[in-house]
């Protein structure tokens, strides 16, 4: 059994996005690309996703998705709303 790790790109758009909102935030933040994770002569595969990390809070996203999850996939906010959030925690 061979686990295979592969780049998870963010899209142009996706990255465009959040580089703006950070700007205007006038915050710096870690962006960290995601993975798709596979195992050999299986079917199986798990989606790693994208990572924004300000301060102590890692948001997470995926390309195709219009939600962002605040430090786990258990707690989410649509993507529109990201900035309002940030701005409010970091007050």
């Amino acid at each position: 059994m061979q686990i295979i790790k592969e780049k998870y790109e963010i899209e142009e758009t996706l990255g465009k996005r959040v580089k703006n909102m950070l700007m205007f935030l006038n915050l710096k933040g870690k962006l960290e690309e995601g993975n798709i994770i596979s195992i050999s002569k299986t079917n199986l595969a798990y989606i790693e996703p994208h990572k924004l990390k300000i301060r102590d809070i890692t948001y997470l996203f995926f390309n195709d998705c219009n939600d962002v999850y605040i430090n786990s996939l258990e707690n989410k906010i649509p993507f529109n709303e990201l900035q309002s959030f940030i701005k409010a925690q970091i007050n």
